[in-house]
């Protein structure tokens, strides 16, 4: 090939080179109407996001028999987002806003579509009090990749596009038509089918929860005017029992006083109800305690709520659920105040991630770190909170009426097979990861169950602690779960849902006391009590009842138990 020809090939080269350079140059920095970026990143969540949203749809509506109706809900969930996002781009602040969704929308969807967690304010609060651990032991390699793919790669993408500038005038008209234009499309969507949709928000009015991110916007709105409305609630604590005083003891048969009060009161965290061997499941879930005399399990009781920050404080307030204000609770005394103001040691032991404002008024001990619990492995384990029990009781010369409360961490999902050590593993197969969708329903039983094997030891561990102070106190042993566990049932997993929507599994808990017959208890009526229904409604009365104080706030409030006359 002669010279002048490869420098004309060369040329060309260069030429073409150039020319695909300039052409990618030109494609990336094309400018974009901002509207138009709205639709495309509705339209992109739509796909992407709403996975849960449009399973929870299609199990009571079947696409094959509601192909108009699944597509107008597809199109109405597109308007709303084309709406929201027409109300909060404004373009010095649009691309944050679309980034802030898309991100939103991947971290939510996740979560939605792994274990069907609905993100209203009661779920954001549990999250924000949500521990290191906890939410480490949430990650999964899946959510990463979920995040990276579905969040961050789209809002770089978002990020490096350049919107088109328009003059204000042109602007204000242009907002001005997509509003009109979202509204029409909307009415579009909805008028065809107003009966289908009057039935669909009328009675399945939890599957609109799901939509993702919409519902999440919602519910970081709506707490941040419940916070709002929180700087303007007092700032002085709302006082409860002020008339409450100390029956004088009852003077035990030939002696000269009456024993003072022990009590263990057992926090549990996410024990269902109906897998509890003493309930009559059919596997063996509780074998120590079957075999421990004075054991009374109920098997009917309702929790407050169906999460941890909703429920711990709730089972210790003067409310009872129907009047129970979550956002309210900490401008409340509770009943530990009380107990404490009248002269009871109260120690509350914490193996979870708090106690929720509930113990803040009186001795609190975190046993989450092994520099004070002796039993830590992969996790601190419960058992560590018996650790130094005597010095708790015998705090001073002459003994005195003692409440020790001792939050688990129990059953805390997703990875319940990291919640007791190997020895207790004695259901197999196990689901060995926190993804617990991408196991079969029987392994994530399998290690549910095994974590409340794990229960069982340590309530057993709990009642022979308590009997080496049967001759020196009146001890009993009290043990509730906060609330309950979905395990897989309708692809529902955890808990945290709407109580109003909430399946039992969420709602439906384990009470079991030991009271030997050493103690001031009527273990007749505590028997018959067993198979009513009762509530965490139950735990105030039951509480001040023990410890002989009485008020007019819950002079008429049943107990679970009553002392002997």
């Amino acid at each position: 090939m002669s010279i002048p020809q490869l420098m004309s090939t060369n040329d060309t080269k260069t030429y073409n080179k150039n020319r695909d350079i300039h052409t990618i140059s030109k494609v990336s920095n094309r400018e974009i109407n901002l509207h138009y970026l709205i639709i495309i990143v509705a339209l992109y969540l739509v796909a992407t996001a709403n996975i849960g949203f449009f399973e929870q749809v299609l199990n009571i509506y079947p696409f094959r028999t509601h192909i108009a109706f699944i597509t107008s809900l597809a199109g109405l969930l597109f308007g709303l987002m084309w709406l929201l996002f027409q109300l909060l781009c404004y373009r010095p602040i649009a691309k944050t806003v679309l980034i802030a969704m898309v991100l939103i929308a991947a971290v939510c969807g996740y979560f939605t579509d792994a274990y069907g967690t609905i993100f209203d304010t009661n779920m954001l609060i549990n999250s924000m009090e949500t521990d290191q651990a906890e939410a480490t032991g949430l990650m999964a390699p899946s959510f990463f990749i979920r995040l990276i793919l579905l969040g961050i790669i789209p809002a770089f993408i978002i990020a490096k596009t350049p919107i088109k500038r328009s003059p204000l005038r042109r602007a204000v008209l242009q907002r001005i038509m997509t509003l009109i234009l979202s509204l029409a499309f909307i009415g579009a969507c909805l008028l065809p089918l107003g009966d289908q949709y009057a039935t669909f928000f009328r009675q399945h009015k939890i599957i609109r929860s799901y939509a993702n991110p919409i519902t999440p916007v919602y519910s970081v709105i709506k707490l941040g005017t419940d916070y709002i409305d929180e700087l303007r609630r007092p700032d002085t604590l709302i006082l409860h029992a002020t008339d409450a005083k100390r029956l004088a003891p009852v003077t035990a048969t030939g002696t000269n006083a009456a024993k003072p009060k022990l009590m263990v009161f057992v926090v549990g965290e996410t024990a269902r109800a109906d897998h509890i061997s003493l309930n009559g499941y059919q596997r063996d879930t509780m074998p120590l305690l079957a075999s421990q005399p004075d054991i009374y399990s109920f098997k009917k009781t309702t929790s407050c709520g169906t999460s941890t920050a909703y429920s711990v404080p709730c089972m210790f307030s003067y409310a009872n659920r129907e009047n129970y204000d979550s956002k309210n609770a900490d401008y409340n005394e509770n009943v530990l105040d009380t107990l404490h103001k009248q002269g009871v040691n109260v120690i509350w032991r914490d193996n979870n991630s708090s106690s929720k404002g509930v113990a803040d008024r009186v001795t609190f001990e975190d046993y989450k770190t092994a520099e004070t619990n002796p039993n830590c492995d992969v996790e601190c384990r419960d058992i560590g909170m018996l650790d130094g029990f005597d010095k708790l009781v015998k705090s001073g010369e002459t003994p005195k009426d003692t409440l020790i409360l001792l939050h688990q961490m129990g059953n805390h999902g997703p990875a319940y097979y990291q919640r007791y050590p190997n020895e207790f593993e004695e259901f197999n197969p196990v689901c060995m990861t926190n993804e617990l969708a991408k196991c079969d329903d029987q392994s994530v039983i399998n290690g549910y169950d095994n974590a409340i094997r794990y229960t069982d030891y340590f309530l057993d561990n709990v009642i022979d602690t308590l009997k080496n102070y049967e001759q020196d106190y009146d001890v009993v042993m009290v043990y509730i779960s906060d609330h309950g566990e979905s395990l897989g049932e309708n692809n529902i997993y955890l808990h945290g849902l709407p109580y109003s929507i909430a399946p039992d599994a969420q709602k439906q808990v384990p009470v079991i006391i030991w009271s030997p017959t050493s103690n001031s208890i009527d273990n007749h009526s505590l028997a018959r009590m067993t198979d009513q229904p009762v509530s965490h409604d139950f735990i105030t009365p039951t509480l001040l009842s023990f410890f002989g104080i009485i008020t007019d706030e819950v002079a008429a409030e049943p107990t679970f138990f009553k002392l002997a006359s």
